[in-house]
């Protein structure tokens, strides 16, 4: 999930990723603020959720899609990267130093997914 800036870069990587058999998608969240049920049920109903946003990372979209998962029964594993560093924003380099650039959406699909096939193992193991 993805919007402004960002979503160029989300763009990017997902191709990419899709080239070595990960099998992700791209939502364009346009509307900040308003939540379209049907999206959300289908974002939720994923195995990982990924927000890549060029705002704050404490008090942007990402927090805000967390506890709209959590408040409609959704748990899929989730994650969030924008913003963290000081700094003007704006320039197309600052996705680099603020690690919302292609490479580091790729490395974070790639931990998330990783995460996730450790913890399906572990729950196998335990039964």
């Amino acid at each position: 999930v993805s919007f402004g800036d960002a979503l160029s870069r989300a763009l990017d990587a997902v191709p990419r990723l899709k080239k070595e058999g990960i099998d992700v998608g791209l939502i364009n969240k346009a509307h900040l603020n308003a939540i379209d049920e049907e999206t959300m049920a289908l974002i939720g109903s994923s195995s990982l959720v990924l927000v890549v946003e060029p705002l704050n990372k404490k008090s942007g979209l990402g927090i805000r899609m967390g506890t709209w998962l959590l408040e409609r029964g959704y748990s899929p594993k989730y994650g969030y990267i924008g913003a963290t560093k000081e700094g003007c924003g704006g320039l197309w380099q600052h996705a680099y130093h603020q690690g919302y650039d292609s490479g580091s959406i790729q490395s974070k699909v790639k931990a998330m997914c990783n995460e996730l096939l450790l913890s399906k193992f572990a729950g196998a193991a335990l039964k």
